[in-house]
Protein backbone atom coordinates (compact mmCIF):
# COMPACT_ATOMS: atom_id res chain seq x y z
CA UNK A 1 0.00 0.00 0.00
CA UNK A 2 3.16 2.18 0.84
CA UNK A 3 3.06 5.00 -1.79
CA UNK A 4 5.90 6.14 -0.79
CA UNK A 5 8.61 6.44 2.04
CA UNK A 6 6.78 9.04 3.81
CA UNK A 7 3.25 7.96 3.12
CA UNK A 8 2.47 5.49 5.91
CA UNK A 9 -0.57 3.98 7.39
CA UNK A 10 -0.07 2.27 10.70
CA UNK A 11 -2.37 0.34 13.03
CA UNK A 12 -1.58 0.54 16.45
CA UNK A 13 -3.23 -2.07 18.93
CA UNK A 14 -2.48 -1.73 22.74
CA UNK A 15 -4.48 -2.02 25.80
CA UNK A 16 -3.99 0.90 27.83
CA UNK A 17 -5.69 4.13 26.59
CA UNK A 18 -3.89 6.73 28.11
CA UNK A 19 -0.60 5.16 26.65
CA UNK A 20 -2.58 4.79 22.98
CA UNK A 21 -3.81 8.71 23.00
CA UNK A 22 0.22 9.02 23.42
CA UNK A 23 1.28 6.53 20.53
CA UNK A 24 -1.94 8.13 18.28
CA UNK A 25 -0.65 11.55 18.42
CA UNK A 26 3.17 11.07 18.27
CA UNK A 27 2.12 8.67 14.88
CA UNK A 28 -0.30 11.29 13.59
CA UNK A 29 2.31 14.67 14.35
CA UNK A 30 4.58 13.67 11.61
CA UNK A 31 3.85 14.61 8.16
CA UNK A 32 2.29 11.60 5.97
CA UNK A 33 1.84 9.54 8.64
CA UNK A 34 -1.65 8.25 9.50
CA UNK A 35 -2.20 6.00 12.40
CA UNK A 36 -5.23 4.62 13.85
CA UNK A 37 -5.68 3.07 16.98
CA UNK A 38 -7.27 -0.49 18.02
CA UNK A 39 -7.48 -0.68 22.01
CA UNK A 40 -8.58 -4.74 21.56
CA UNK A 41 -7.79 -7.63 19.41
CA UNK A 42 -11.33 -7.53 18.48
CA UNK A 43 -11.29 -4.07 17.31
CA UNK A 44 -7.80 -4.78 15.21
CA UNK A 45 -8.99 -7.75 13.64
CA UNK A 46 -11.75 -5.51 12.40
CA UNK A 47 -10.15 -3.15 11.63
CA UNK A 48 -7.62 -5.41 9.27
CA UNK A 49 -10.41 -7.00 7.46
CA UNK A 50 -11.51 -3.63 6.27
CA UNK A 51 -8.29 -1.88 5.59
CA UNK A 52 -5.07 -2.26 4.32
CA UNK A 53 -1.85 -0.91 6.28
CA UNK A 54 1.52 -0.53 5.83
CA UNK A 55 2.65 -1.36 9.33
CA UNK A 56 1.11 -2.65 12.63
CA UNK A 57 2.78 -1.23 15.82
CA UNK A 58 2.13 -3.92 18.90
CA UNK A 59 1.81 -1.60 22.36
CA UNK A 60 1.07 -1.97 25.63
CA UNK A 61 -0.68 -5.38 26.65
CA UNK A 62 -0.34 -7.12 23.37
CA UNK A 63 0.84 -10.95 24.16
CA UNK A 64 2.51 -13.25 21.94
CA UNK A 65 -0.79 -14.81 21.36
CA UNK A 66 -2.18 -11.44 20.02
CA UNK A 67 0.87 -10.92 18.03
CA UNK A 68 0.35 -14.15 16.33
CA UNK A 69 -2.88 -13.71 16.13
CA UNK A 70 -2.15 -10.52 14.48
CA UNK A 71 0.25 -11.74 11.89
CA UNK A 72 -2.12 -14.20 10.66
CA UNK A 73 -4.57 -11.89 10.25
CA UNK A 74 -2.26 -9.62 7.95
CA UNK A 75 0.17 -11.85 6.44
CA UNK A 76 2.48 -9.73 4.87
CA UNK A 77 2.47 -6.94 6.53
CA UNK A 78 5.22 -5.28 8.34
CA UNK A 79 4.79 -5.77 12.44
CA UNK A 80 6.57 -3.91 14.92
CA UNK A 81 6.98 -4.23 18.78
CA UNK A 82 7.06 -0.91 20.61
CA UNK A 83 8.14 -1.95 24.15
CA UNK A 84 7.66 1.96 25.21
CA UNK A 85 10.22 4.65 25.90
CA UNK A 86 9.88 8.18 24.31
CA UNK A 87 8.71 9.74 21.44
CA UNK A 88 11.98 9.10 19.71
CA UNK A 89 11.98 5.67 20.35
CA UNK A 90 8.62 5.55 18.73
CA UNK A 91 9.80 7.58 15.80
CA UNK A 92 13.42 4.96 15.29
CA UNK A 93 11.22 2.08 15.49
CA UNK A 94 9.19 3.13 12.47
CA UNK A 95 11.70 4.30 10.34
CA UNK A 96 13.72 1.61 10.82
CA UNK A 97 10.88 -0.77 10.10
CA UNK A 98 10.19 1.44 6.75
CA UNK A 99 13.68 2.15 5.94
CA UNK A 100 13.52 5.67 6.28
Amino acid sequence: MMTDKTSIQLLAIGYHPEIMQVVHRLINSHDGWQGTIAASMDEAAQLLQRNAYDGILLCAGVTEADEAQVRNIAAGTRVIRHYGGGSGLLENEIRMAFDI
